[in-house]
């Protein structure tokens, strides 16, 4: 038997393509805007550096894409197929004899490159995204407490409870005007107030905060022993922060985890296969769901659609969790509930007429 792709094929095909290209970008774009609010609020309370924003943003794009792709090829097959019907496309195709399980000809022709790429950005792109934000995280928790200063409020030190105030950027960036800095020394208040303050680092890498043109202040207040002390410049010593990157069962390689006998590895390594096959079995659930009459519209199936999916998500990581907490052998794993997605597939294909299905009848059916 030959093999051949029609006009009709491609014609079916770029409407999948479409259709499921929109949804994804719609759906990235929304949960890219949260993560991007998110992310805003973060450097405002200084937690990141504004440097880092991009990174962060870049890496959750390609993580969101992984988890995005099953539920962006449900919708886009539904909505594709669904303006179809709705136009009475559908009956003028089986009109010329092309039956409902030739259109998973078309179908496949989508959605096989996509859960090849799926695969892909599941079992070695996912991972490596971890490690990199892992990496992300560690740079930044290993930061000096001066990069994230904010300008224009206090900021309160993270030990010794030392408050910093800078009251404006200057010209070139690199000097602050006007800095107030407040630390308690050897049981006495000492209060620096300078004209400008900057970051200098020595020969030895040792990091210093240098305030420039300054008074200080040093006892407690009413004290006849207070010393004022002016200068020109004073420098304060920034420890450095070494932290090491955090490794865990998504940052690993599938060679990692598949040589592990660790529950979390072994739940990891199900869950990353998981993706592509539920891709795959979504986009094949989408075809006989996607089944609607001309009356009914194209987002009719929608909502059904969505509420499978989310059963279909939930059972997949409720089963991620039995294998962590040994409940389930890792041998049953995650594996029972493509089983249970595969008896619905089938049993929707033949309640929906895909089994054993005449194309006349349902030229007829359809174009009534």
């Amino acid at each position: 038997m030959r093999f051949s792709i029609t006009i009709l094929d491609r014609y079916l095909a770029r409407e999948i393509l479409t259709a499921w290209l929109t949804v994804l970008l719609v759906l990235l774009v929304i949960v890219l805007s949260t993560e991007t609010v998110h992310l805003l609020s973060w450097i405002t309370q200084g937690f990141i550096p504004v440097s880092a924003f991009l990174a962060y943003l870049v890496n959750s794009m390609f993580q969101f894409s992984v988890i995005l792709v099953p539920l962006s090829l449900l919708m886009g097959i539904l909505l594709g197929f669904g303006r179809l019907y709705k136009d009475s496309e559908m009956t003028a195709i089986m009109s010329a004899g092309m039956g409902p399980l030739q259109w998973y000809r078309s179908l496949l022709l989508v959605v096989i490159p996509t859960t090849v790429l799926v695969v892909i950005l599941s079992l070695f792109i996912k991972p490596m995204m971890e490690h990199q934000r892992a990496v992300i995280t560690a740079k930044v928790s290993s930061r000096s407490e001066i990069d994230s200063l904010l300008v224009g409020q206090f900021n309160r030190a993270s030990q010794g409870g030392a408050v910093l105030f800078l009251e404006a950027e200057g010209k070139n960036n690199k000097q602050r005007k006007n800095t107030f800095f407040q630390q308690e020394k050897d049981n006495k208040t000492q209060v620096d107030v300078a004209a400008s303050s900057s970051s200098y680092i020595d020969k030895n890498g040792n990091r210093y905060m240098v305030m420039h043109h300054g008074v200080q202040y040093v006892g407690n207040a009413g004290e006849a022993a207070m010393k004022i002390i002016e200068y020109d410049d004073y420098g304060l010593h920034i420890d450095k922060k070494e932290v090491a990157v955090h490794s865990s069962a998504s940052t690993k390689s599938m060679r990692e985890l598949w040589a592990s006998s660790i529950p979390k590895d072994k739940a990891e390594l199900q869950w990353r296969i998981s993706i592509p096959i539920a891709a795959l079995i979504v986009s094949l659930i989408a075809l006989p769901l996607s089944k609607t009459s001309p009356r009914s519209g194209r987002y009719s199936k929608l909502v059904l659609a969505l509420i499978l999916y989310l059963v279909y998500s939930n059972l997949i990581s409720m089963a991620y969790s039995w294998i962590i907490q040994q409940k389930i052998p890792a041998w049953i794993g995650i594996w029972w509930v493509h089983i249970l997605a595969v008896i619905f597939l089938f049993i929707l294909l033949k309640s929906s007429g895909y089994i054993g299905v005449n194309t006349k009848r349902l030229v007829t059916k359809h174009g009534a």
